[in-house]
């Protein structure tokens, strides 16, 4: 007996041996969207920050936000998700650690024209306020738990109002007079729950308002605004300052003063880049940041 068990040890140390290596050994791929080469916080950054060119091991998403999926069917070991998706909660998903500060913030951000706070004259203020109480109640976790919700498939409307009676921010006064609020929306399903919250917010404090898409991502919301079509809409900071500055170091406030808008107080919220692996994978690799592939992708040149 002596001898198969020394043999069957012998054979099972080989194995976590040559297991071992060959994870140590194994092409490390991303997934990630489609525009990741090109995105200062994903391919472009990770050659600026980290000295590494993941264009060889790069395999993009068809759906942005599937990175956590493409993790379960194998597809890749490290993915990009957003910081809002649920997925990243998981307890066998590990974010990596940013440790030499690649990504940007990316808060959500209530935008609102100019235009509609002057018709609206000393009662701006009390606009402005709501609003900025909405945004103050929103963190990261909480958008997590939001979407959710939307993901069991609850209406974004409903998430978006129930927010803002759970949180005491629902009043019961009177009809304000004054022009109808117009809140836009991009087309995801985060982007409109956050605009009926924010609608919500005014609504139930005695505004009139109306919700409405935009048509399109960014560059609709920012072309609606620009002509009036709509007057207020929950963007994202660094997107959309880098989508206006491109490149600049203006700050949002100034990029946006061309458009006729003005962003208010940001929510602790953000949805933004990171980069997620399987903690079993993680381990076995020796990752826990995102200095550490460095010893898994090409140097950039």
């Amino acid at each position: 007996m002596r001898p198969k068990l020394v043999t069957l040890a012998l054979l099972l140390v080989f194995g976590a041996l040559s297991s071992g290596a060959d994870a140590a050994n194994a092409q490390v791929r991303l997934a990630a969207p489609e525009d990741c080469l090109t995105n200062p916080n994903c391919g472009v950054g990770l050659r600026a920050s980290y000295g590494v060119d993941v264009s060889s091991v790069f395999v993009p998403l068809a759906v942005a936000d599937a990175g956590v999926t493409a993790l379960d069917d194998g597809i890749a070991e490290v993915a990009v998700a957003f910081s809002s998706s649920p997925a990243v909660s998981r307890p066998d998903v590990l974010t990596l650690r940013d440790d030499l500060g690649m990504v940007g913030e990316d808060h959500v951000v209530p935008v609102i024209r100019k235009g509609l706070l002057r018709r609206y004259g000393r009662r701006a203020r009390d606009i402005r306020r709501h609003l900025d109480a909405a945004s103050r109640e929103l963190g990261t976790l909480d958008l997590r738990r939001l979407n959710q919700q939307l993901e069991d498939g609850r209406l974004e409307a409903a998430v978006g109002a129930e927010f803002i009676d759970a949180n005491g921010l629902a009043g019961g006064g009177k009809r304000k007079r004054g022009p109808r609020i117009t809140v836009g929306y991009m087309d995801f399903a985060e982007d409109t729950m956050l605009a009926h919250l924010y609608a919500e917010a005014l609504r139930s404090n005695g505004y009139k308002v109306r919700v409405r898409a935009v048509g399109g991502l960014r560059r609709e919301a920012v072309a609606a605004m620009r002509t009036k079509k709509i007057d207020l809409w929950p963007g994202y900071s660094g997107s959309l300052r880098e989508y206006l500055g491109k490149g600049s170091r203006k700050s949002l406030a100034s990029l946006l003063r061309p458009i006729g808008a003005r962003a208010l107080r940001k929510a602790p919220a953000e949805d933004k880049n990171l980069f997620v692996m399987k903690r079993d994978v993680a381990a076995q690799l020796g990752i826990g940041k995102l200095s550490d592939l460095k010893a898994q992708w090409p140097a950039a040149g």
